[in-house]
């Protein structure tokens, strides 16, 4: 991988217009199927002028030792040409194998409770600088980025990355002149107390409640209705009771019995 970099880095160091792209990209999924891939991107400048410096730029960069043997692809991605080495896998315990390429070690782990990764590049270790004409220390890295791309499942709960993009890619920035750790640990999200269901339940609940209330209301109503309405309570009166009680007086014009 690092004599691929130095390669692409010496035409840089003619043209400030020249860029060039290298990324070591994994993603993974919970069942751990995912794919490892090597990119190398170029602009249009380093492109052309590759073709005056050596020849075709494309059998060139195709050839390049990307420390990964798979299915390779090229791509239009602006003013970038993209060279894409990839390789498929179905399960973790495959990915060392093919990461022993360009990792020194690595370590994923899949569980239950989500995914931990573990990994070290040393390119500087990979070939001798006096072999070429260019030092890390000369290489710009406006004109020649190198990153490790690794997508993992779950949220991630620490890392050492160097950026952490919106869609939770974790990005390292592969040193040329010294060994690079990485880590990273995610959790998947647990699916918490359901309080969702104990709303529902409340619901239900204070629905019931109401009915019931409301049942209890028009039966009172109703038994009030049927319920027939007390006699009046007798009313003294004494006058009537006086004039009961006075004897009969005979009229002086004719008798009222007769």
């Amino acid at each position: 991988m690092k004599r691929s970099l130095l390669l692409l880095a010496i035409p840089t160091l003619l043209l400030s217009s020249c860029r060039a792209e290298v990324t070591i990209r994994l993603d993974v999924d919970e069942q751990g199927d995912g794919v490892l891939a090597a990119d190398v991107a170029i602009n249009n400048q380093l492109r052309d002028l590759i073709d005056q410096l050596a020849g075709d730029s494309e059998a060139i960069i195709a050839g390049l030792d990307l420390g990964l043997e798979g299915e390779r692809s090229t791509s239009i991605d602006g003013e970038m040409t993209r060279y894409t080495t990839e390789v498929a896998f179905d399960d973790e315990e495959s990915i060392p194998t093919a990461a022993a390429g360009n990792f020194t070690f690595f370590q994923l782990d899949l569980t239950d409770e989500g995914a931990a990764l573990e990994a070290t590049l040393d390119l500087a270790g990979e070939v001798d600088l006096s072999e070429f004409p260019v030092t890390p220390a000369t290489i710009d890295t406006e004109t020649l980025e190198a990153h490790v791309s690794v997508l993992l499942p779950g949220e991630i709960t620490d890392h050492n990355a160097t950026e952490v993009t919106a869609e939770g890619r974790l990005v390292w920035d592969i040193p040329l002149d010294s060994e690079l750790y990485m880590f990273a640990n995610t959790e998947y999200p647990s699916g918490g107390f359901p309080w969702w269901l104990v709303g529902l339940l409340a619901l239900s609940v204070g629905l019931a409640f109401g009915v019931w209330i409301a049942a209890v209301r028009r039966e009172k109503k109703g038994a009030a209705v049927r319920r027939p309405a007390p006699e009046p309570p007798a009313i003294d009166n004494p006058a009537a009771d006086q004039v009961k009680s006075q004897p009969r007086q005979h009229s002086p014009f004719f008798d009222l019995d007769d």
